[in-house]
């Protein structure tokens, strides 16, 4: 039986060792061979073929079956390699490892663009994108709404962030952000984005102009925007395979389940990311979670109240010294009357500016057609006006008794005491017509019915007569405390 050929490479182990001083049985013991094929390569290094190492070796059989022009083509175009590979496995074109692949393309297209292993220090740089989402459906018409996915990853550890949002509107992209950093416990140095209207308004190769309302969160936290170059998906790389590794996992995960509300896909999502973060990383053979424990420290700690979301808005201030914003009126300073100035609204505050300057704050109306006023906005003169005369009327109402006082109170009681000041005064001047004790109890029945109006008080008192009459209108349904009759007033 013929013995087993000796490899070119331990030939040439078989000499080194051997010029090193070492015994035969020494160089039998490290390369795990027997002595008997030491002695003969040290003795008899005729019978060793000679191997040409020019000679070209023959391609794998799996090569022929590529297109190699239309695979340079997609590299070209910014297709990751690892990608395409991953496509070829799937349907059944390829067997070879990631190594054989690469190194076929690079053989065969040397010239083509290279790749380079980007590495960051801990705490340095976080990339987020969005994806798409998965449906919602409604529990009672079962009409389906599309949500978007959200993902944040830090580039050191590889540990991610994410979530399902309506849309990548501004609202929803800014509040995406506070819970990232809030899961993170920890802000980066850096947050590369891509080049949406929510993170950037207009687009450039070396100098992007940044959403205000973005850069407003960004000084917040203290984090610099480095937006990701136009069709370069590898400048933001970390993210774009995060999201195809985790899309591809997680939602084949739930692809049996249907959800009906965005908050419960969510709940799930934080349980399965959690199990994702445990995996073991390919290339580092970590898990997420062990290299987020590493790099945890080295984020900048977080601030001591959270970021409230803002929403920028322009809008012009109005002759009455108002501006309009969300179906509700603010004011500001009368000075600025006819200039169109900027305001900052979050869910409980609006904040107006002229350029940089703030010249109004305002607690959020709900509602529509609300007035928030400061009465110092307006010019002397109706500031006098504003402060002088409510209160006259508050004194008359108060002299009449204590139900007209209080509708009066309730109608000037608002930010805006002239908005139903000839209102009061209506009501106030009815008790020349009518009387202190009819117009007393019919403030109290429209307070009690919240029909405060000088018109609908008027028309109580005008369908009945003095104490002892009778109505003009006879009213017989019985003692129900909510109709019209003079029993309600005598």
């Amino acid at each position: 039986m013929a013995g087993k050929r000796v490899s070119f490479v331990k030939l040439e182990d078989v000499k080194r060792f051997s010029a090193l001083g070492l015994s035969e049985r020494q160089i039998a013991k490290s390369l795990g061979c027997s002595r008997n094929t030491v002695k003969k390569c040290l003795h008899n290094p005729v019978d060793t073929p000679a191997i040409d190492a020019s000679a070209p070796t023959a391609p794998a059989p799996w090569t022929d079956a590529l297109d190699w022009n239309e695979l340079s083509g997609e590299v070209a175009r910014g297709t990751p390699l690892h990608v395409l590979w991953e496509e070829l496995r799937e349907s059944g074109k390829l067997t070879v490892n990631y190594s054989a692949f690469w190194k076929q393309l690079k053989k065969r297209f040397p010239d083509s663009a290279a790749s380079m292993h980007r590495v960051f220090k801990p705490g340095e740089r976080a990339e987020i994108d969005y994806g798409d989402g998965i449906d919602i459906y409604d529990p009672i018409t079962h009409a389906k709404r599309s949500t978007q996915f959200f993902v944040g990853v830090l580039c050191h550890s590889r540990s991610a962030f994410a979530e399902f949002t309506w849309s990548q509107k501004s609202h929803d992209f800014l509040s995406s952000h506070v819970r990232m950093f809030s899961h993170w416990g920890g802000v980066p140095a850096i947050v590369s984005p891509d080049n949406l209207k929510s993170a950037v308004t207009k687009a450039h190769w070396y100098d992007p102009d940044i959403n205000p309302e973005y850069a407003r969160l960004a000084a917040h936290y203290n984090f610099a925007v480095v937006p990701a170059r136009v069709r370069h998906p590898k400048d933001k790389a970390i993210v774009e395979r995060t999201i195809q590794i985790f899309q591809r996992w997680f939602f084949f995960r739930v692809r049996h389940v249907i959800f009906y509300a965005l908050e419960d896909l969510n709940v799930r999502l934080r349980s399965d990311l959690a199990l994702f973060e445990q995996r073991h990383h390919r290339i580092f053979r970590r898990s997420r979670a062990e290299m987020f424990s590493d790099e945890k420290p080295h984020l900048a700690p977080l601030p001591e109240e959270a970021y409230q979301v803002c929403t920028a808005h322009e809008a012009r201030l109005h002759p009455d010294c108002h501006l309009a914003f969300d179906h509700n009126h603010y004011s500001a300073p009368h000075h600025l009357r006819g200039k169109v100035l900027r305001v900052w609204a979050t869910a409980t505050t609006v904040e107006i500016y002229h350029g940089l300057e703030r010249v109004a704050f305002h607690a959020r109306r709900t509602g529509t057609g609300k007035f928030s006023t400061d009465t110092a906005h307006y010019p002397a003169s109706q500031q006098a006006y504003a402060e002088a005369i409510p209160s006259m009327v508050r004194e008359q109402a108060r002299r009449i008794g204590p139900h007209t006082a209080d509708v009066i109170t309730d109608l000037l009681s608002g930010s805006v005491p002239l908005q139903h000041l000839r209102r009061a005064q209506g009501i106030v001047r009815l008790e020349k017509k009518y009387g202190v004790r009819r117009l007393e109890k019919a403030c109290h029945l429209a307070r009690q019915l919240g029909r405060m109006s000088c018109r609908y008080i008027e028309g109580i008192l005008q369908r009945c007569v003095e104490e002892g009459g009778k109505a003009e209108r006879p009213i017989e349904r019985g003692q129900n405390p909510h109709l019209r009759g003079d029993k309600l007033l005598n």
